[in-house]
């Protein structure tokens, strides 16, 4: 029975990181206009590299549930993921994070809201990862 709720675990791990990493990139893109600096180079906004902290943070969450799939090691597989979800949320904050746009006509602002709950379901399946662990080990 263990091994079933490992693998449970597992799969939703792995779809909640593809679920972060698909939100970014085709449910919710970021904006993909340039700013201009004062020198007058054209760089991306600040969105675009909080989408790649964004796909960085799904990868590493699609590991950790592929290496607790063959581990079963689920406290700290919980923790990996429930801080890798923290960092997510963390991303779009501006004094915390990179950020997203000011402006709220702008796309990165309906990502921001859904990584914001993608992220909060993170840490709750990694806070059941942990309890699970935790219980199976007494």
């Amino acid at each position: 029975m263990e091994s079933k709720k490992s693998m449970i675990i597992a799969v939703v791990e792995a779809i909640h990181a593809i679920a972060l990493i698909l939100t970014v990139k085709v449910f919710a893109p970021v904006c993909i206009g340039m700013v201009e600096t004062a020198a007058g180079k054209q760089i991306p906004m600040r969105c675009h590299y909080t989408s790649q902290a964004l796909v960085f943070l799904g990868i590493i969450l699609l590991v950790n549930a592929l290496v607790y799939a063959v581990r079963k090691e689920a406290v700290t597989s919980g923790v990996i993921a429930a801080i890798a979800s923290i960092l997510a949320i963390l991303s779009l904050s501006s004094t915390l994070g990179m950020g997203v746009c000011m402006n709220p006509e702008m796309a990165c602002n309906l990502t921001a809201p859904i990584v914001k709950v993608v992220g909060a379901i993170g840490v709750l399946i990694g806070i059941v990862s942990i309890y699970l662990g935790i219980k199976s080990s007494k």
